[in-house]
């Protein structure tokens, strides 16, 4: 697969989803196993993602240097801007 662009997000770990969002930034609540951020294109659209161990959402993993992946791509097909990513330690990876 060939990455057609690249975003560098910045992981921001919260108990409770925040009122207001940032773009580039993905908010992930371990105490409630989601994250949600603004499409990482910048069309503004919410994207809300399930965690669990990767069985049948995306799965979090932290390195040990405090960079993020999820195993699972993020195929937003049904906003207008249809993106299709990858977050692998902290880049978005557009395909």
């Amino acid at each position: 697969m060939r990455t057609i662009r690249k975003v560098i997000i910045i992981p921001v770990f919260v108990e409770w989803m925040p009122d207001f969002y940032e773009q580039d930034m993905v908010y992930i609540s371990r105490e409630h196993n989601c994250s949600k951020h603004l499409c990482l294109c910048g069309c503004g659209q919410m994207t809300i993602m399930p965690l669990d161990d990767g069985s049948k959402w995306w799965q979090l993993v932290e390195g040990p240097d405090g960079r993020v992946s999820f195993i699972g791509s993020v195929g937003n097909y049904s906003f207008p801007c249809q993106s299709h990513y990858i977050i692998t330690n902290n880049v978005a990876n557009f395909v």
